[in-house]
């Protein structure tokens, strides 16, 4: 493992808020792991500069025309961090709130009958959400066991619970109880040998700030993270969804642009701090690699 420099270690630890005090606690150390993480202080100075903006995007001013490259330029940035191509990127409430949507959608998208598959290490999120729409939707929520001396599930576990009738399907990324993260690529190849038209979303929350997140090679059509615990802030959630996914009934204003999956007015100022989270991120890896390679 190669060794980190006291100046090295000191500029990251500059680059964020409150690392070792709180205005309420005073002087403390933040290590709630599974609960959040820092926040860049690029993210605090960028948050704070669009919400003075009163323009919105959509309108027919130079103001609105710069927060709509601001929120395009995210959009771009998350594409690349996450390596997809294809599908499109929104953002919502909160991680958890677009955990329910997704799957909602593709409960009611889908015929009734059949099936909705999840397991056991999967947080409250997705199995709350499964709850609710697979009983709606008609279908049965089936949960997989998970190991508990490994603390995760495998695609070997899933194996045993796929059926023809399953219609759709969630995948934790990384527990943030036990810290295991499970193969998605694994579990989803395992799902579409057996059922190729499901629906199979992932709970990338607590792993995007953990580990590397290539949606391409996943053959998924929902992910969802929550930008507070990658270094940015509260008040949202980011979601990816596939093609296939986004031509599914959802809410929308009528004659509105039928792909679109956002609801209202969005915080150009939650995008920018993705922009800013990306950043950091290229400076890090600056500190560890003679690459050249640059983010557009």
């Amino acid at each position: 493992m190669q060794n980190i420099s006291s100046e090295i270690l000191n500029n990251i630890r500059n680059k964020f808020s409150q690392i070792d005090t709180c205005p309420i606690q005073g002087k403390r150390i933040f290590f709630e792991n599974a609960g959040g993480a820092l926040t860049l202080k690029s993210v605090v100075e960028c948050s704070k500069k669009y919400a003075a903006i009163p323009d919105n995007q959509g309108r027919d001013n130079q103001g609105s025309y710069e927060l709509v490259k601001t929120i395009n330029k995210a959009k771009d940035d998350m594409r690349l961090f996450m390596n997809a191509p294809s599908g499109q990127f929104f953002v919502g409430e909160s991680g958890t709130e677009l955990i329910f949507r997704l799957i909602m959608n593709a409960c009611l998208g889908t015929e009734s009958n059949g099936q909705v598959l999840g397991s056991t290490v999967e947080h409250p999120a997705t199995r709350s959400a499964c709850s609710r729409w697979s009983k709606i939707s008609g279908k049965e929520h089936i949960l997989v066991p998970h190991n508990d001396e490994k603390g995760l599930v495998t695609n070997e576990d899933y194996k045993q619970y796929i059926t023809k009738d399953t219609k759709v399907a969630t995948i934790l990324h990384t527990s943030p109880v036990t810290g295991m993260s499970m193969d998605v690529a694994k579990i989803s190849k395992e799902i579409r040998s057996i059922v190729p038209n499901c629906f199979i979303i992932v709970d990338g929350i607590q792993h995007a700030a953990h580990g590397q997140i290539d949606i391409k090679s996943y053959d998924i059509d929902g992910y969802v993270i929550s930008p507070y615990k990658m270094f940015s802030r509260h008040g949202y959630g980011l979601a990816w969804i596939s093609d296939r996914l986004t031509k599914l009934p959802h809410d929308g204003l009528m004659d509105g642009p039928s792909d679109t999956w956002e609801l209202g007015t969005r915080d150009t100022g939650a995008y920018a701090a993705l922009s800013e989270v990306v950043s950091y991120f290229e400076w890090l890896g600056d500190q560890f690699s003679s690459s050249k390679v640059r983010w557009s």
